[in-house]
């Protein structure tokens, strides 16, 4: 029995279709079928029905799928211990964190974390899907969302408060005086949700008026603010270094934590080590300027 024929079986299992199994695993999709049918030919079992919305189990593939997914955690398992016996500072650290934060903040910094340590490579993963550290898609997560999962060490990093801003020609022509008056004006804000504090505090003083434009992406909300288009809601340390903007004061303006997230197999591995320091320095350094309300 091959363990790499069954590593695609697993893959198959959560991904559901050849295609997207491939794409996670960067192979095409004919040595997913390949690895599969081997699988099943040396387990002399079915272990998926093809229909057409995909592959789905059989009931001796759940089975089985069940045992593979115990040895995949201790296989990881291994690498994490293996990973915290490297002593050098050297080879690639995956971190993952959101769009925003990953593009205007995190990736700035990687200069000088590269001037601290040449043999050090980052990947930064930006995506608003959250990564499986056990499963080490990712080494440091960097997220506004704070995990329960207890093989994971979590520290809150920062506070990331948020205001309102619109373009300086905007203001002059159409000004605001207060809460009272953004119903009038046309609103430019994130996609709503339980955990999208600026969404959700910005609905609170709009009086119920339909925005204007909704992303989820706060880069377009920066551009759309800059042409004229309305009033955004963004983070401060991004509306404030922009000098075409202005700050509309608004009472009791939100904060979002950031959480800093490592397997506790990880955190002691020398490259994991390195970066968890840096950007522990970076985030104290940065403090009031992620959340001026903190230099009150």
């Amino acid at each position: 029995m091959n363990w790499d024929d069954l590593r695609y079986v697993l893959a198959l299992s959560k991904a559901g279709t050849l295609a997207k199994t491939a794409k996670q695993l960067k192979v095409n999709h004919s040595t997913v079928g390949r690895h599969v049918e081997a699988a099943e030919a040396a387990l002399g079992v079915r272990l998926f029905a093809r229909t057409k919305a995909g592959y789905v189990l059989t009931a001796d593939g759940e089975r089985i799928v069940q045992d593979l997914a115990q040895v995949e955690t201790a296989v990881h398992r291994l690498e994490r211990g293996a990973e915290a016996q490297r002593s050098a500072v050297e080879g690639m650290v995956r971190i993952t964190t959101s769009e925003t934060l990953g593009c205007t903040y995190i990736a700035p910094l990687l200069t000088g974390l590269r001037e601290l340590y040449p043999r050090l490579a980052v990947e930064l993963v930006t995506t608003g899907r959250v990564l499986d550290l056990s499963r080490r898609e990712a080494d440091i997560a960097v997220r506004l969302v704070r995990s329960q999962h207890e093989s994971l060490v979590v520290r809150r990093a920062a506070l990331v408060a948020y205001g309102l801003y619109a373009a300086a020609p905007y203001l002059t022509r159409n000004p605001v005086a207060g809460p009272e008056d953004l119903h009038r004006h046309p609103l430019l804000t994130c996609v709503a949700g339980p955990k999208v504090v600026d969404a959700t505090w910005f609905a609170s003083h709009a009086g119920g008026a339909p925005p204007a434009l909704v992303c989820d992406l706060t880069m377009a909300l920066l551009e759309a603010a800059k042409a004229g288009a309305g009033i955004a809601v963004l983070p401060r340390y991004l509306g404030d270094a922009e000098a075409s903007l202005r700050r509309i004061a608004m009472p009791d303006e939100p904060t979002e934590a950031v959480w800093v997230t490592v397997h506790r197999d990880l955190r002691e591995t020398a490259r994991v080590r390195a970066v968890l320091d840096y950007l522990a320095v970076c985030f104290e350094r940065d403090r009031t300027r992620l959340n001026p309300l903190e230099a009150r």
